[in-house]
């Protein structure tokens, strides 16, 4: 029994307490770095457009945007930024530092101030105004896309940053 108490002398002590610390400490630290994570990042398309203010060289516009939550927790938002582009061109940009909630397996409509200058969008009127692209003389409808981050996390998670996009088409029938 001696042999075996003077097998394990102190310098072999010395390094497996620190080895003991360092796999305690990665445990933790992988413990939280699952905290406040999602399975799913949420998808986020546009829902509604609207004139919210015209200005001599600028217009502001009120979108809301559609957040699906597929994740089986509440996803937290704490702020979101978008650019909005019409035809390929930029059209409008904003952000939004409300605080939403959106539910498990729910959805919610996030509204966003953007901010359209005047120029640009005379120049589309402009382009629009010459008429119907298509032989049958009907209006082509315009092209969208909006990309941007939105900021998840509340008071109580780790804060994390996902971009998102998404493309689609505004309809102008009865436009004219």
């Amino acid at each position: 029994m001696a042999n075996r108490r003077k097998s394990m002398n102190r310098p072999e002590r010395r390094l497996c307490i620190p080895a003991l610390i360092t796999a305690l400490c990665l445990i933790i630290i992988a413990g939280c770095a699952g905290t406040g994570r999602y399975a799913n990042a949420p998808r986020i398309s546009l829902a509604d457009i609207r004139v919210q203010e015209i200005k001599t060289l600028e217009s502001a516009f009120r979108i809301g945007l559609r957040v699906i939550n597929p994740n089986e927790v509440p996803l937290e938002i704490s702020g979101l930024e978008c650019e909005l582009k019409i035809d390929g061109k930029n059209f409008a940009t904003g952000v939004a530092g409300e605080h939403h909630v959106i539910p498990a397996y729910g959805s919610a409509i996030v509204p966003v101030t953007v901010y359209a200058s005047m120029l640009d969008m005379v120049a589309s009127a402009v382009a629009f105004a010459q008429g119907p692209d298509n032989d049958d003389g009907q209006l082509k409808p315009l092209r969208y896309e909006l990309t941007g981050h939105v900021r998840l996390g509340g008071k109580n998670m780790l804060k994390r940053t996902l971009p998102f996009q998404s493309k689609g088409e505004l309809s102008l029938e009865g436009a004219r």
